[in-house]
């Protein structure tokens, strides 16, 4: 664990008790990354998985140099990241095969070269008529074939569940390039990671902007950590630079506010702000330490860590500030809740024994789950925006690396692989998706 006050001497006490593993390191991007998806672990479900087919994509007699993953190597990762389906895998259609697994559906399609370009045909059928549910055409740069496979999966979950996937979404993350902590993005399967920040001194805690087109996330430049904006192609930005110590942001997600913690004279608030103005103020008067906000899905209640119990515990009040109530007390250290898109659950990181697990937890505190329980530390729980997975940060293997789960603390998968990693914070669903379903795509 690394503490705020051991950077600069900054933070009280209270900080030194609610750590954040900031973590860690990876090699500069590349222009293509490596297949570094490990899967380490599968738990038993509470939740049924779809059988569903997977055969690979008719390629042209001259063999493509493949870059990367094949076509139906990306939506088989696709499918097992998930966690609604069971990969039904063949070299060619198999009736009976497909039958025996009780798989309904299969997808196969075409791949041809169009000038420099891929042309990628996907297809979904019915297993037992061949009728076509679902087809997608694609003509793209080989290096953009990731992308698109995310498009056509994504499409598929909605076909056959009725509900939007995340295979287009993305993580932030903090790691460690040339010995610095830096913020790195990449798509939610750990490929096609980008640098974000590029400084001398430590970056940490990223949180996206409300429409995905930028973070906000921590740097010590100025000996204080202090909150900064960076839109995607843009320069970066002081956020509330009239406040010494700024750091623990959260994003209404209604608003676009950030609610954030700041340090005056030994104590740790909450203030909330506006981004676009720079104005800001005490977001509530409490006499105990507040830090690690989270916002409700709906923006109207807020979530937070306080040692007002006397160690680190989870609160939740009103965004007026009001109905103030207690959320966690089995354990005495507990910290960094995040709130699921579904709004009935929260998950978050507690101590067992001298290690971090994460644990998910009714708003009332009951119906508590303890999703991890391998050696080491695992902690920064971040829903994905469907609600079906959560991606943390685990030493598990020897170096913080990130990991992703169901929601039931099964299908464990650790998506990144080299150096460390850590503070996974999820993207927000992106809206090119209901713009596809409103023009009928």
């Amino acid at each position: 664990m690394i503490f705020l006050k051991n950077k600069m001497n900054l933070m009280n006490s209270f900080l030194r008790m609610t750590a954040v593993a900031f973590a860690v390191a990876l090699l500069p991007v590349a222009s293509h990354a490596t297949i570094d998806t490990i899967a380490v672990d599968v738990g038993i479900s509470v939740f049924k998985t779809m059988p569903i087919g997977v055969v690979p994509f008719a390629e042209p007699q001259k063999s493509i140099d493949w870059i990367e993953e094949k076509p139906h190597q990306i939506v088989t990762r696709d499918a097992n990241l998930s966690g609604r389906f069971e990969v039904i895998a063949s070299d060619k259609f198999n009736l009976p095969l497909f039958s025996k697994a009780h798989a309904k559906h299969y997808v196969t399609g075409k791949v041809t070269p169009e000038g420099g370009k891929l042309r990628v045909e996907c297809y979904l059928y019915v297993a037992q008529t061949k009728d076509l549910l679902l087809g997608e055409t694609y003509v793209v740069d080989q290096k953009d074939l990731r992308r698109a496979m995310h498009q056509f999966f994504d499409q598929v979950i909605y076909r056959l569940w009725g509900e939007r996937g995340v295979a287009s979404t993305k993580l932030a993350y903090v790691s460690k390039i040339d010995g610095i902590k830096q913020v790195v993005v990449a798509d939610y399967d750990g490929f096609h990671r980008s640098q974000i920040t590029r400084d001398t001194t430590i970056s940490m805690m990223p949180v996206w902007m409300k429409d995905n087109a930028g973070l906000y996330y921590v740097n010590f430049k100025t000996h204080r950590p202090k909150l900064y904006s960076k839109m995607f192609g843009g320069t970066e930005k002081s956020v509330f630079p009239q406040l010494d110590q700024t750091y623990s942001p959260a994003v209404n997600p209604k608003t676009g506010e950030l609610l954030f913690s700041s340090t005056v004279d030994g104590k740790t608030d909450l203030y909330v702000g506006n981004p676009a103005t720079g104005k800001a103020k005490k977001f509530a008067y409490l006499k105990s330490n507040q830090t690690s906000p989270a916002w409700s899905p709906y923006a109207s209640e807020v979530m937070f860590t306080s040692d007002r119990g006397g160690g680190p515990q989870i609160f939740v009040m009103g965004k007026d500030g009001s109905d103030l109530r207690r959320v966690t007390f089995m354990g005495r250290y507990n910290e960094r809740a995040a709130w699921s898109p579904e709004g009935d659950r929260i998950a978050y990181t507690s101590m067992d024994n001298g290690h971090m697990n994460i644990y998910t937890c009714a708003l009332d505190g009951s119906d508590i789950v303890q999703l991890t329980n391998n050696a080491g530390n695992n902690e920064h729980p971040t829903w994905s925006p469907d609600g079906k997975l959560i991606a943390f940060a685990s030493n598990r293997s020897g170096s913080y690396q990130i990991y992703i789960m169901r929601k039931d603390g099964s299908n464990v998968t650790r998506i990144t692989n080299s150096g460390e990693n850590t503070s996974p914070t999820w993207s927000f669903f992106y809206d090119d998706f209901k713009q596809q379903k409103k023009e009928g795509k």
